[in-house]
């Protein structure tokens, strides 16, 4: 998976498109000092992400935006 596109949008948000979900329009809010996946505009019945794609877009946003650590250490909590 490759996060190709990404922008901020309103109030803390950032909107991402991933490669594998082209059609879908990822929304991430944040909390803390990273951020995490708040909603998904776009999906069709037929190709769902699953709990290891959501995983992994939020860890391709945070390592692009240098919040890896913070988000990581959110994991061991």
């Amino acid at each position: 998976m490759r996060l190709e596109m990404w922008s901020y949008t309103r109030r803390y948000q950032i909107k991402a498109i991933f490669n594998v979900f082209p059609h879908v329009t990822v929304l991430f809010r944040q909390i803390g000092g990273y951020y995490f996946i708040f909603s998904m505009k776009g999906l069709t019945k037929d190709h769902l992400p699953g709990r290891k794609e959501y995983v992994q877009m939020e860890y391709l946003l945070n390592k692009e935006l240098g919040l890896y650590d913070n988000y990581r250490q959110r994991k061991f909590r």
